[in-house]
């Protein structure tokens, strides 16, 4: 099997001449700043604000990618769990993986804004909301695609139990591929739970376990959400995020990827 520049394993191949992004390149950055959270259900009627630790890309691909990155957690900040929706399965509880979208804008409902697929992973562990599409910015639809849901959605479930990774080092993968009828979006999501960091090196097994794998035909749809029901087949934008709330500051990435694929 075919490995990248840190002898991470590529699920699928290069497109050929295609761009491969790679952590610590030009189009890479990282950030850690404040968000706020105004919702009565999600704080209680109190006006909050959370530390966010952001990974991001930012360069317009083609749409068939993949996307590679290695998380080290130490720990989750104080506000984790302090209000009713700030808590495992609700809001602020665990890392978002977004693809084929644009930037997120402050202002509601901009069309230009998000259009993304969305990887997420608890920090808790569990496989709850762990499929999300989101357009405009901020409506999002979310679903757990566990194997309860597999046959209501179509979606092959992996069997793998996502672990709590709160201390610990956690590898994530996700890829999106568009039917070869261009009409419809298959897509995949894997994690790593092998990994360590050994003087300050990442270490692994590539033991990647697969989460659900499952085609967007249009059966995605949600009443606060309605645009994100069609399949998203091209890439609203340049900007490609692993979006983490209440984590740490001292949250590092290792051997983070995004590279145009093509199918074997």
């Amino acid at each position: 099997m075919e490995l990248d520049q840190f002898g991470i394993v590529k699920k699928f191949p290069d497109l050929e001449g295609g761009i491969s992004l790679v952590q610590g390149g030009s189009e890479w950055g990282e950030t850690y700043t404040k968000h706020g959270y105004t919702s009565k259900a999600i704080t209680g009627g109190k006006d909050v604000k959370v530390w966010r630790k952001t990974f991001k890309f930012n360069k317009q691909l083609k749409s068939d990618q993949e996307v590679t990155i290695y998380v080290s957690l130490p720990k989750l900040n104080p506000e984790y769990g302090k209000y009713p929706g700030i808590k495992h399965c609700r809001s602020g509880s665990g890392q978002s993986i977004k693809l084929r979208g644009s930037n997120h804008p402050k202002e509601s409902d901009d069309p230009k804004s998000a259009k993304c697929y969305i990887f997420h992973y608890e920090y808790e562990g569990e496989d709850c909301n762990n499929f999300q599409k989101e357009y405009p910015h901020p409506r999002y639809a979310k679903y757990t695609l566990d194997e309860e849901n597999s046959n209501k959605f179509n979606v092959s479930y992996g069997g793998n139990e996502f672990p709590k990774w709160i201390g610990k080092v956690m590898g994530f993968k996700a890829a999106l591929l568009n039917t070869s009828d261009g009409n419809n979006v298959e897509f995949w999501s894997w994690f790593d739970p092998s990994a360590k960091v050994e003087n300050g090196k990442l270490v692994t097994e590539n033991n990647w376990l697969l989460r659900y794998h499952g085609t967007d035909h249009g059966q995605f749809e949600d009443n606060d959400a309605p645009k994100t029901k069609p399949p998203f087949l091209t890439c609203h934008g340049g900007y490609t995020e692993f979006r983490m709330d209440n984590a740490d500051k001292n949250t590092k990435a290792f051997c983070a990827s995004l590279r145009e694929i093509r199918r074997p």
